[in-house]
């Protein structure tokens, strides 16, 4: 298992970490945390395979739960934080927050989805994740954290009890009916639909980005 992610960490105040999406790294957040940084103190995160990370051969190392496991050392290390995660990086913040309840205060999802019920979907899916590989900067191994195998986390939304806030592009129409679902099931959840968004919302809009943050945070004081 890989114990030690890349990772950077700027400003200071109660703990914001970012988890970006497949083929992407912690740099995509640098608007958000320029943002937050006098009020929060904010750790973007390399997955494994991405960016500074390591990047071992061995598919193992990318299945869900060692990715779980190596996420876990970077939230010892913050304490009790604000979650933030883009596409596959939101999906992990469901998924941690479902099977290690009581460790994140908070959950801020960008352009992220629950996983799928279905099996056709499921397998759509994982066959736009290999068709993508040609296109990406990582090894494709490391695009086995994308793939789903359950309906874990669509199956369980109802015991996320962290504030949510789901924020999506209005021209991100994969993810959109995605976030409707997850607005209907969270049981504590606010969402925002940016105009002329798309995917990479936190590349375009970093603002809206940390106006959603602070508002989780806020409700995450008030749940203390």
């Amino acid at each position: 298992m890989i114990t030690d992610l890349h990772t950077v960490t700027a400003g200071r105040g109660p703990a914001v970490v970012l988890v970006h999406g497949m083929g992407d790294e912690g740099s995509v957040w640098a608007g958000t945390v320029e943002a937050l940084a006098a009020d929060f103190t904010c750790t973007t995160v390399d997955l494994p395979g991405h960016g500074a990370s390591p990047a071992p051969s061995e598919q193992a190392a990318y299945e869900r739960e060692a990715v779980l496991e190596t996420l876990d050392a970077v939230l010892a290390r913050t304490g009790p934080a604000v979650y933030v995660g883009h596409s596959l990086g939101g999906y992990l913040g469901l998924t941690h927050c479902l099977t290690r309840p009581g460790i994140l205060r908070g959950l801020v999802l960008v352009a992220a989805g629950p996983g799928f019920r279905d099996a056709a979907a499921m397998d759509d899916w994982n066959e736009r994740v290999r068709r993508s590989i040609p296109r990406l900067s990582i090894a494709p191994v490391a695009t086995v954290t994308s793939l789903h195998t359950d309906s874990l986390v669509i199956d369980r939304l109802s015991e996320v009890t962290v504030p949510v806030g789901l924020l999506v592009g209005g021209n991100d129409r994969a993810f959109m009916g995605a976030n409707d679902y997850m607005e209907r099931k969270l049981p504590d959840v606010r969402r925002r639909t940016v105009d002329g968004g798309r995917h990479r919302v936190m590349r375009t809009h970093p603002e809206a980005v940390a106006e959603m943050v602070r508002d989780v945070a806020a409700a995450a004081g008030h749940h203390a």
